[in-house]
């Protein structure tokens, strides 16, 4: 499922667990979103935290791991948690990246049962108003 705010483009796997996209991991994807936007003023460019939260709000229960940047997050749910973040962010790049890629099978024992990234929009250039003239 792919949806848009004025600010970011969020695409989300469907859960293997329940068979539907989670509102819970949407939730929490929109909170870490708004939270790096708000925390632009006072960070640098490189700014970059990673974390793990209950979705108790999942019907299923599940552990999520994310990992925001300025221009993208990502979050994991049901992973283990021996997975390297890295590993798992090649596994996202195979699923929400524009290039191929490939990873061998068994380097991702458990893969996550579902995953949502969020893209920052680029700034929209504010256009001013022509005038017609009527012929």
């Amino acid at each position: 499922m792919i949806w848009k705010t004025k600010t970011h483009e969020f695409t989300a796997t469907v859960c293997q667990k329940t068979g539907k996209t989670c509102p819970a991991l949407a939730r929490m994807a929109s909170a870490i979103a708004q939270a790096m936007e708000t925390a632009v003023p006072a960070t640098t460019p490189d700014f970059e935290i990673e974390g793990s939260s209950e979705l108790t709000h999942c019907p299923e229960g599940c552990t999520a791991r994310f990992q925001a940047q300025t221009d993208r997050i990502r979050v994991f749910c049901g992973t283990d948690v021996e997975a390297s973040i890295d590993t798992l962010d090649g596994y996202a790049d195979m699923m929400f990246g524009t290039t191929f890629s490939a990873m061998p099978a068994d380097l991702l024992a458990n893969p996550p049962c579902a995953m949502l990234e969020v893209s920052a929009l680029a700034p929209q250039p504010v256009t001013g108003t022509t005038e017609h003239m009527a012929l």
